[in-house]
């Protein structure tokens, strides 16, 4: 069990980290477009209305914050240390956050995404 638990803990940093170049090389220089996919696929409109008004317009500061979050999330995973179980629940909330501004198949993606930590969080036998 300690193996697969290893694996999907290394597999969720990496996921971060991934996200985290992500959103630097690519968000950073199109946050308008990017922003934009997700307030017009957002189902709730209070995040549709939220992602045009407040992250659309800071884009840059958005995007710079989102790449800061992956990569300390991404650091504190496979770090496999003390900081593991503080980096997993942190990319947990993320993911359940997100959740909000997605589209409908976004959204379930989001919360699976965000129980997946759970499973690590849980005390070791």
């Amino acid at each position: 069990m300690d193996l697969l638990r290893n694996i999907g803990e290394i597999g969720l940093g990496v996921l971060f980290g991934a996200g985290a170049i992500f959103n630097a090389t690519y968000t950073r220089t199109h946050g308008e477009d990017f922003y934009g996919s997700f307030a017009d696929g957002a189902w709730l409109v209070p995040a549709r209305r939220a992602i045009e008004k407040v992250v659309i317009p800071n884009a840059t500061l958005v995007t710079s914050l989102l790449v800061l979050f992956g990569a300390a999330v991404a650091i504190m995973i496979l770090s496999r240390g003390d900081l593991v179980r503080p980096g997993l629940l942190a990319g947990g909330c993320f993911a359940l956050v997100a959740a909000a501004p997605s589209s409908p198949g976004g959204t379930v993606a989001n919360v699976a995404l965000a129980a997946l930590p759970s499973f690590s969080l849980s005390p070791v036998e």
